[in-house]
């Protein structure tokens, strides 16, 4: 791949992650000021505010390592599925395409080499 494009991926990743991690926090500021339905009473509720936090900090973690930090975040956000039982797919790929991004970077930079005996 050529490196204008490399460069755009990674940068389109990295801007993702950033958009990402600034609306996720905005909306934990907003809902921890001003909350519409009172503060997390459940474990449930913790839990995926936790893993949904972990899901924002594995996608900045994957300007410096893309394939541990998109990992991290593409694993959250599946606990958090599992455990909330979200049906909203278009938030789950909004939350998923920073993490998506950044292996795909990772893949085009690490191409597989076939040896041959």
């Amino acid at each position: 791949m050529s490196a204008i494009i490399l460069n755009t991926l990674r940068w389109t990743a990295r801007l993702a992650a950033l958009a990402l991690a600034c609306m996720y926090g905005l909306m934990v500021i907003g809902e921890f000021t001003s909350p519409h339905s009172g503060p997390p009473t459940h474990l449930v509720e913790w839990a995926g505010i936790a893993l949904l936090t972990l899901t924002s900090v594995g996608a900045l973690l994957a300007w410096k390592w893309e394939l541990a930090g998109a990992l991290i975040s593409l694993t959250s956000l599946i606990v958090f599925m599992i455990l909330v039982r979200i049906r909203a797919d278009v938030v789950v790929l909004v939350a998923a395409t920073p993490a998506i991004l950044f292996l795909a970077d990772w893949v085009a930079r690490h191409p597989i080499r076939m040896h041959r005996h």
